[in-house]
């Protein structure tokens, strides 16, 4: 097991170079919507959630209610709980608070490499020693941003906004398998699409990830 997770650092350790950066920008949002340094870092390190913790800046800088706050991280990360149940084979066979602190780092790179790797110790390294290191990664580049954020500036700049849609279509592509694949992608692209424009918000992951599901698994029948 030790060997898999060091396999599962190694392998989202290219990733985590593009995390680092986007930590630097949410300190510097943070800054500039006046919230306290220990805030900002306190959310990095325990909320770990990066569009969540964007979109709840609003809410912080206006006096949201706490409960409006919470709402919001849901619904942006609704897509968790089908990440989650997904993993079930993998670490359902440890007590609750083992499996807690396995999976509480949860990520989409992480997630997203799982999907070819068919050996369940890697899986389980990718996860839980590949998710770490990205929070480690996230919670470093807000240290930095609050330290330096305002002399690094935006790291859009530098391009660093486009690595990361790089990375997953890499994985999505190598995930690819041919015309089985096609049906239950194009399926779930079009409802999450369609279901973003029509009704806005953040669901729109998880409504077209459940679609796709279901349209392998009918398809498979």
């Amino acid at each position: 097991m030790a060997n898999a997770m060091r396999q599962g650092a190694l392998s989202v350790l290219p990733f985590c170079v593009t995390v680092v950066p986007f930590g630097v920008a949410w300190a510097v949002a943070a800054q500039a919507a006046g919230l306290p340094d220990w805030m900002t870092l306190a959310m990095s390190a325990v909320v770990f959630a990066g569009a969540s913790q964007f979109a709840s800046l609003e809410l912080l800088g206006g006096q949201g209610s706490l409960l409006a706050i919470c709402l919001l991280t849901f619904a942006v990360n609704a897509r968790h709980v089908l990440m989650g149940t997904t993993l079930y084979p993998d670490f359902g066979r440890y007590s609750f608070g083992r499996q807690a602190a396995m999976v509480m780092t949860l990520t989409d790179a992480p997630f997203a490499l799982i999907q070819n790797e068919p050996d369940r110790a890697k899986r389980i390294g990718l996860i839980v020693a590949g998710g770490w290191l990205v929070w480690l990664a996230w919670v470093l580049g807000t240290v930095i941003g609050l330290l330096f954020g305002s002399v690094i500036g935006d790291p859009a700049l530098y391009g660093f906004d486009a690595v990361m849609p790089v990375f997953f279509l890499v994985v999505l592509v190598s995930a690819f398998r041919g015309r089985r694949s096609l049906l239950p992608w194009l399926s779930a692209a079009l409802v999450a699409i369609a279901w973003q424009r029509v009704m806005g918000g953040n669901w729109h992951v998880l409504v077209g990830a459940v679609v796709g599901g279901v349209v392998n698994a009918v398809q498979r029948k």
